[in-house]
């Protein structure tokens, strides 16, 4: 990958400076952290994943990009592991491009991506198996190398080691060897309790770059004879560029080099005019200054209130598709006339609002495309740009940087193609970097809908007979036409943990209406179940508070024949010390969640509980405990920081994250209007890991869609007010 020109001079930013007063401090880490500065010559390469110098250093491929969910240490510490590798010898490096780096998960051919929580679900068994081949192809060479056999070496800390003599040679010494003699398809693989760094709480080695700002994200990208572009874009979704009315006078600007017409993703219509210029700052203030011409299409009167009606209006719609059915429910409700309880819930659009906006520098070349950003989908890139340019997608080289948040956001290649477009242009490098305006109110949004929930109780106060309906705008109406054709006509993003239901609920019906609407829409963290789960938990809640049982208790009896829920279950309450007596004005809410990855890749299990403070100054979340089933803990760490982000994003969402639209636009644009959660405003948190012998499950998203229903039921206890409407209005309450 090329490095970013070092920055020198009077003009030192302060990320160069970081960068040169850092060294010092951290310099006894620099083996751990700095795949970029390790010199890649003398590198042999043993497999796929891993190439090793003379000297031993040893570089582990990273096939994930790092969003912060820690695959940066996660991954290289499952194939680390196998290999026997000396730790301090262990760098990392992005790696793209090769078929052993592609999956092929959530009905998708084969691509390299991040996304669905799937990276450890997906790689573990199979960098395992990197690593045991290395290892395996090691120990023959040193061996050979000691003049013995290998079934007399045995291999640690990045040796090759004859047990009976204990002489020994480096991997280094004989990996040149070693990279000539065939890989075992099914090397011998460590048993649980051979493993030495699977299962450690070890140190994230991007941490100290992200201190010292030697990190490379998207953003700080700088290549030789490189330009800068800022893309301004018609207002509606709908929206076509006619003209650009003072196209001269831009150009005439000092530091103008073009002003190029660009196309929207996933169609080609002309939306967006990117200004190609000597620096930023020219750019931004040259689009601000652009007089366009727009026709904003069909979709400018597309408004909330409106959305908000359709929404209504179809709840009562018998036109809805059935995504699930078991037993009789219409029979139950027939025959309980009076009984049936209902309630209404909805939550709105939101996006993604990452810390770097999206951004990407392009390169188009006549017989290549080169590409540096932060990308979550590098197969969707090259697959997008070789569409474009004729280029078969091998012809376009993609290099992974760090990304500053994306939460499925840069998996959408619509700022690489802008950056391709302009670059195309101007024949030469072009980075494009989406202002936060421009970033939040042209985003890829996660659908807002709406769900009327209907239960019949029996004599023991659980539900013999439940009715979901969801409506709104599909996710996969949008996106995945294909897969919601061959389910029937439903989106299962819209009905998540509803139409496979964990509870045991014996009659049961669950149907969608997908209503159309010309807003973006793609993937989010957490997907449909941060509202799906909503709807499902809050409801429960409502059932067990009029059977008057114990929330907990209420589903632990709804989930008596799933084992491993109930060990979830348990294990939060007693940390929570949930039959405890709170202090005045204390309340607590509770919520569970079998999150199921797309395709069924993983199943796991999250309980949470959670504690609100009521008073003068209004209501105030002060605790949350969750309980985790992950499988096997990788790295408990990342577990645990994954679900305390997870819960930091989820109340941004719960009490703030709203997008309304007005002829055809979002209205917000940027945080004083879109705000985030502030350190100030996060609760205490404390995970609780269920110990697990099931293979590693996916824990990034798990935890948001708990936490706005347990929030819900906690103001209830406080208030006797349901808010069934997120974000939750606590003058409301």
């Amino acid at each position: 990958m090329q490095q970013p020109i070092p920055e020198t001079g009077p003009n030192l930013s302060r990320r160069g400076f970081l960068k040169a007063t850092g060294a010092a401090a951290v310099g006894l880490i620099v083996p751990l952290a700095y795949a970029a500065d390790m010199p890649t010559t003398g590198l042999v390469e043993i497999t796929d994943w891993v190439r090793i110098d003379a000297h031993g250093k040893t570089i582990i491929g990273l096939s994930q990009c790092e969003v912060g969910q820690g695959v940066y240490i996660g991954l290289p510490q499952v194939l680390a592991d196998e290999l026997d590798a000396k730790w301090s010898d262990v760098s990392v490096e992005f790696v793209t491009g090769r078929d052993a780096y592609r999956m092929s998960a959530a009905y998708e051919p084969p691509q390299q991506f991040v996304g669905a929580s799937m990276s450890m679900t997906m790689l573990f068994q199979r960098l395992r198996i990197a690593g045991a081949q290395a290892r395996d192809v090691l120990t023959q060479a040193g061996a050979a190398r000691l003049g013995v056999r290998a079934t007399q070496c045995h291999t640690s800390e990045g040796r090759v080691i004859h047990s009976a003599t204990g002489r020994s040679v480096s991997y280094g010494e004989v990996a040149a060897d070693a990279a000539r003699l065939r890989l075992d398809p099914g090397p011998h693989l460590k048993s649980s309790s051979q493993r030495t760094f699977i299962g450690r709480n070890m140190k994230r080695l991007d941490t100290p770059m992200k201190v010292n700002g030697s990190a490379v994200f998207g953003i700080d990208v700088k290549v030789p004879d490189m330009l800068v572009g800022a893309a301004r874009m018609a207002p509606a979704y709908t929206g076509k560029i006619l003209s650009v009315r003072n196209e001269a006078q831009i150009l005439a600007r000092p530091g103008v080099h073009a002003v190029v017409i660009g196309t929207t993703w996933p169609k080609p219509v002309p939306n967006t005019v990117i200004v190609v210029a000597d620096s930023y700052w020219i750019a931004k203030q040259a689009a601000d200054a652009l007089e366009l011409e727009v026709d904003p299409g069909p979709g400018v009167h597309v408004d909330s209130k409106k959305i908000h009606e359709q929404r209504l209006a179809a709840m009562d719609d018998d036109k809805a598709i059935v995504a699930s059915r078991i037993g009789n429910t219409k029979a139950i409700f027939d025959a309980n006339p009076g009984k049936m309880i209902e309630a209404r819930y909805h939550t709105p659009y939101i996006v993604h609002a990452s810390m770097e906006p999206v951004v990407a520098t392009v390169h188009v070349r006549d017989n290549d495309i080169e590409v540096w950003g932060p990308i979550q989908g590098q197969d969707m890139v090259r697959e997008t740009l070789g569409r474009a340019y004729k280029m078969a997608p091998e012809k376009v080289i993609v290099h992974t940087n760090f990304l500053g948040g994306s939460f499925g956001r840069k998996y959408v290649p619509d700022f690489v193609l802008h950056a391709a477009q302009a670059s195309k242009a101007v024949g030469r490098p072009v980075k494009v970097i989406r202002s936060r305006e421009g970033d939040i109110q042209h985003g890829f949004y996660r659908p807002g809908v709406s769900a009327r929930m209907r239960a019949v109780l029996g004599k023991d106060g659980y539900p013999t007979a439940l009715h979901a309906r969801v409506v709104g705008q599909s996710l996969y109406g949008m996106i995945k036409q294909d897969k919601m054709a061959a389910n029937g006509g439903w989106d299962e993003t819209m009905v998540e943990a509803i139409y496979d239901l964990a509870y045991g609920v014996p009659n049961l019906t669950v149907d969608a209406i997908d209503i159309k609407q010309p807003i973006p829409v793609s993937f989010m963290r957490s997907v449909g179940s941060t509202s799906s789960v909503f709807f499902l938990e809050s409801f429960i809640n409502e059932l067990a508070d009029q059977a008057g049982i114990d929330a907990y208790r209420y589903r632990r009896k709804l989930l008596a024949h799933d084992k491993l829920a109930l060990a979830v279950l348990d294990k939060t309450v007693a940390a929570a010390g949930w039959d405890k007596p709170l202090p005045k004005n204390r309340h607590r809410g509770f919520a569970f969640n079998l999150y199921t990855g797309r395709g069924g890749a993983f199943e796991t299990y999250v309980a949470m509980a959670v504690e609100i403070e009521s008073g003068k100054g209004g209501i105030k979340v002060k605790r949350v405990v969750c309980g985790v089933d992950a499988g096997t803990a990788i790295n408990p760490g990342l577990i645990k920081a994954n679900i305390e982000g997870g819960i930091g994003f989820a109340l941004t969402n719960t009490f703030k994250s709203e997008i309304t639209f007005a002829e055809g636009a979002a209205v917000q644009s940027n945080f004083h209007d879109y705000p985030l959660l502030s350190l100030a405003e996060m609760p205490h948190i404390e995970v609780v890991i269920v110990n697990s012998d099931r293979p590693p499950q996916g824990c990034g998203e798990v935890a948001l869609a708990p936490v706005a229903p347990a929030v819900a039921s906690a103001i209830f206890k406080a208030s006797k007010r349901r808010l069934r409407s997120m974000p939750l209005k606590l003058d409301q309450a």
